[in-house]
């Protein structure tokens, strides 16, 4: 069986392979599928991770305009490495924005938020399979984030899943929904 820091290599290269033009297409239909599902759900407070642009992520910030105008909640979190957390931040359009040592954009400023009444949690991942689990960066930040909130977790991945992971934890923790720009998969 393949380690998951050698799977993580590989879908990062992968990733690299993909080129500026079919990423932003791939985005701009992951964005268009998201923009559908929080609209049919009523969604008014988000939990949404800013890209490492480096790593090719799925990037949504071109929703945010869109979201504060529908009055929706935006949350975004801050890394502490020393004590492995996250903190959380309301983010608008004065929330400055700087990139910590592993190039997540994070807030330098704002008001602290409350995750209790989250209704989504969009979730990062390298890659996710069919039944929902996924590989991240190897922090488990976001696993201890899952643990906290009742709210949906929705991951975003601009690649269709994988058929199985088999290198599960026992606190990993499935997703609700992943969202691709070819399909959503509900794993509830």
């Amino acid at each position: 069986m393949i380690s998951k820091s050698t799977f993580r290599k590989i879908v990062l290269q992968y990733r690299m392979l993909i080129g500026n033009m079919l990423h932003e297409q791939r985005n701009e239909q992951l964005c268009g599928a998201l923009t559908s599902f929080i609209e049919k759900r009523g969604i008014k407070k988000v939990h949404a991770f800013l890209s490492i642009q480096k790593n090719n992520e799925p990037d949504v910030r071109s929703l945010f305009k869109q979201w504060w105008s529908q009055d929706i909640k935006l949350v975004v979190s801050k890394t502490d490495f020393k004590f492995k957390q996250m903190h959380h931040y309301n983010l608008n359009d004065q929330t400055e924005l700087v990139e910590n040592k592993m190039g997540i954009p994070e807030p330098a400023n704002g008001e602290e938020a409350s995750i209790d009444d989250l209704d989504l949690i969009l979730v990062p991942l390298l890659v996710s399979d069919k039944e929902g689990y996924r590989i991240g960066y190897g922090g488990g930040y976001y696993d201890r984030l899952l643990k906290e909130t009742k709210a949906l977790k929705v991951g975003l991945s601009l690649s269709p899943p994988v058929d199985e992971i088999l290198q599960r934890e026992e606190w990993d923790i499935p997703l609700d929904y992943l969202i691709t720009p070819f399909k959503t998969y509900n794993y509830g």
